[in-house]
């Protein structure tokens, strides 16, 4: 039993001398190894963290016109858009510069790329930044009207040149006339849309209207030929001359629900203003002489039943004016195999010219529209 005692107490005392106590200097000459992957995550760990770059926010706007000052040079008969846009974020954009009613005669720069897009000459470009572009258009001569589209834009203005002596410019937006009596600077609206400019005598601008007792324009005559085929598709031509003395508006309602093909005053193709419900607002020039006569041709499609086999009814309409109309003659043409028979608010013509159809007349009327109801038949063969 002694001699176990013996060898615990010596085992104890070689444990006691193997373990020194742990202090702050026997760590420091202590050795530690670790692998390279962790030494790497440990040396990561103890660098600043890298912030990521701030991304700024796409503009809502990418790229605008800015301005546009238009400059009438009566002397070289031309207007002049000096136009400025820019491009905020750099990439392809199709700029809107001014309607496409009316084409620009040239562009600086030369090598600017202009395209039409969405009825609007626009600028394509990818340049960041701001750049000018100036656009030049043919003025009408004196009496006449020219009209332009322009593109919406937070700066917009005239300037007039040399305005000569006894003459005004007439301006208008909508609505709204403005009469320019001296060369200077106007503002034009910054939403856009459609400006006539008429240069006219000053004393023959100053003459105040008679309202209510003349009309501004009479329509002397209007010819009408309305196609229907089988398929219910109703074409319609209409040859209108209206007399008048001075610049004035036609105004005409297109019967429901009929669409605008083509105008064209005096042989020039013209974009009349519309509105709703099918009106229009056709603009006559100043004629040579007082109670001379501007020629108006418009075209328009519908879209009715078709045609049955044996025999059956459709409703047709002409456009309404508020002018006064000494007469309007009107051919209905149907496919020739039916008879053709009517009711309505119009008369048949007498001196039936040797076209086939219907040959109806409405004479001496005022705001009203011709109406027909056509009755056709089968034709009956021997």
């Amino acid at each position: 039993m002694k001699p176990s005692i013996l060898l615990l107490l010596g085992a104890s005392a070689l444990l006691a001398q193997a373990d020194p106590p742990v202090t702050t200097a026997t760590l420091d000459e202590s050795e530690v190894r670790i692998t390279y992957g962790e030494l790497k995550r440990l040396v990561a760990a103890t660098l600043p963290k890298e912030h990521p770059p701030e991304v700024k926010p796409q503009p809502q706007v990418p790229a605008a016109l800015l301005s546009a000052r238009y400059c009438l040079d009566l002397k070289a008969s031309s207007i002049t858009a000096e136009m400025h846009v820019e491009n905020f974020d750099g990439t392809w954009h199709a700029i809107p510069l001014a309607g496409a009613g009316a084409g620009a005669m040239a562009v600086e720069p030369k090598d600017a790329r202009l395209v039409v897009d969405h009825d609007h000459l626009c600028l394509i470009t990818d340049k960041a930044g701001t750049q000018s572009v100036k656009l030049t258009y043919a003025l009408a001569k004196e009496g006449q009207r020219t009209t332009l589209h322009l593109a919406a834009s937070p700066l917009a203005s005239l300037e007039i040149k040399d305005l000569p002596e006894g003459r005004v410019l007439r301006l208008e937006h909508g609505s709204s006339t403005q009469t320019l009596t001296s060369s200077g600077l106007a503002a034009l609206p910054a939403a856009g849309g459609e400006v006539t400019f008429a240069l006219e005598d000053s004393r023959k601008a100053a003459q105040p209207p008679l309202a209510g007792l003349t009309d501004d324009a009479l329509v002397s005559s209007a010819t009408y030929i309305t196609q229907v085929v089988r398929d219910g598709s109703a074409l319609t031509e209409g040859l209108i001359t209206v007399r008048h003395d001075h610049p004035v508006r036609l105004l005409l309602q297109l019967p429901a629900p009929a669409k605008l093909l083509q105008c064209h005053v005096n042989g020039e193709p013209v974009h009349p203003a519309v509105g709703e419900a099918g009106r229009m607002e056709i603009p006559l020039d100043d004629p040579a002489a007082d109670g001379g006569e501007s020629e108006v041709k418009i075209s328009f499609t519908c879209t009715l039943a078709p045609l049955q086999l044996a025999e059956g009814e459709l409703e047709l309409a002409l456009p309404q004016t508020p002018f006064f109309a000494r007469q309007i003659d009107w051919n209905v043409q149907l496919p020739s195999t039916y008879d053709l028979s009517f009711s309505g608010n119009v008369d048949p013509m007498t001196d039936k010219p040797a076209v086939a159809g219907l040959h109806l007349r409405k004479s001496l009327c005022r705001d009203q529209q011709p109406q027909a109801r056509i009755i056709y038949r089968k034709r009956t063969t021997n």
